[in-house]
């Protein structure tokens, strides 16, 4: 549909423009979406609430076309030095409505920092207990069918690949604690920060995804 309409020609140049933490912060507080571009581990470690973690090294395009809307405003946290490439290639994709990006980060997450959160990541031992409990989470699965038919899955999975999931959260509870997982541990970071971004509050993702899942189960006892 993009394709088909007459658009101005995009200018990285302006497009791409550096925000103080105050702009930052109005922007966001004016609705615009937080695309944080960091890897997994460290989004986890402190983020903004709300923010949607596309990690930039990853399929970035196709993450970004799942789970954002075109026709939101963006602000972006990107790894050092690649807050322009970040920008652009968001716009690539049809998302030009980009503000911005967030200068100094690290030094803006230290004066928002009563905006910040980690998000949860668990073990997959820490969930092989949790299942066992009186109040087990639910836990989704966001890996292809082809993925799941090739490598195998958890029999207590709601399956619903992270393609689908923007269309789908009203499948899921709003009072029962999530953990999501994919094969590594990439898109569930993707995938629970949309939930987050949406209103989930008690999300979280398994450290390593399901290969840390059949890992366990492979490993001896311990007394």
């Amino acid at each position: 549909d993009l394709n088909r309409k007459d658009r101005r020609l995009y200018d990285s140049a302006t497009a791409a423009r550096a925000l103080t933490t105050a702009e930052f912060a109005e922007l966001r507080a004016a609705g615009a979406v937080v695309v944080d571009a960091r890897d997994p581990q460290e989004f986890a470690a402190g983020h903004l609430r709300g923010a949607v973690n596309v990690p930039a090294d990853g399929r970035f395009a196709e993450q970004a076309g799942t789970v954002l809307d075109p026709a939101d405003r963006l602000v972006v946290i990107a790894p050092e030095q690649r807050e322009e490439e970040i920008v652009t290639r968001l716009a690539r994709v049809g998302f030009d409505r980009a503000e911005g990006y967030l200068a100094a980060p690290e030094a803006a997450l230290e004066a928002l920092a009563d905006e910040v959160a980690p998000a949860g990541r668990v073990t997959a031992a820490h969930l092989r207990t949790a299942l066992t409990g009186d109040h087990p989470p639910l836990v989704v699965d966001v890996r292809t069918c082809g993925e799941r038919e090739a490598n195998g899955f958890l029999p207590e999975a709601l399956h619903i690949p992270l393609s689908e999931l923007p269309a789908r959260t009203g499948e899921l509870p709003t009072d029962r604690p999530l953990v999501l997982h994919c094969a590594g541990g990439h898109r569930s970071s993707v995938a629970a920060s949309l939930l987050r971004h949406r209103g989930f509050e008690d999300v979280s993702d398994i450290l390593g995804g399901y290969a840390a899942w059949a890992l366990t189960a492979t490993e001896p006892a311990t007394a």
